[in-house]
């Protein structure tokens, strides 16, 4: 996934993906922030990440039994799965890559954006300082 090149317009097309998320409340399987986040590549690359994923779930404990089925513990490893690579320092993000951060006692998916670590909630988008990320993973060349 990281040796796949970004596309030429790929900074307006993320910038779509904010603002059609920045109200859309989250919805497990639909919208929920590894959907949020997986929107964010597709965006940046053309690549649907979430394709063996999509559909396998509808509700927090549907996607709790996917990634044990997947062999995944959490987000976290859910991104490193579908990268296949570890994460990269979580500061060296930039604008298109995805990060995970940790909210009410959970990890989330998120994105970088222009206005910082996008992750999706319950009622649409918030924006947290990268400092606040856990880990990043690389997205395009």
């Amino acid at each position: 996934m990281t040796t796949q090149p970004r596309l030429k317009d790929w900074d307006r097309r993320l910038a779509r993906v904010t603002e059609e998320h920045l109200a859309t409340p989250g919805e497990w399987g639909v919208s929920d922030c590894i959907v949020t986040a997986a929107a964010c590549v597709a965006a940046v690359t053309g690549v649907d990440i979430m394709a063996p994923w999509r559909g396998r779930y509808k509700t927090e404990a549907g996607a709790a039994r996917l990634m044990r089925k997947e062999g995944c513990a959490n987000v976290e490893d859910v991104l490193g799965k579908l990268f296949g690579l570890p994460p990269i320092g979580r500061l060296m993000a930039r604008r298109g890559d995805l990060v995970v951060v940790e909210r009410n006692c959970q990890l989330c998916a998120g994105y970088i954006c222009e206005y910082g670590a996008a992750v999706k909630t319950e009622t649409g988008l918030v924006f947290l300082p990268q400092t606040e990320t856990r880990s990043a993973f690389r997205v395009g060349i």
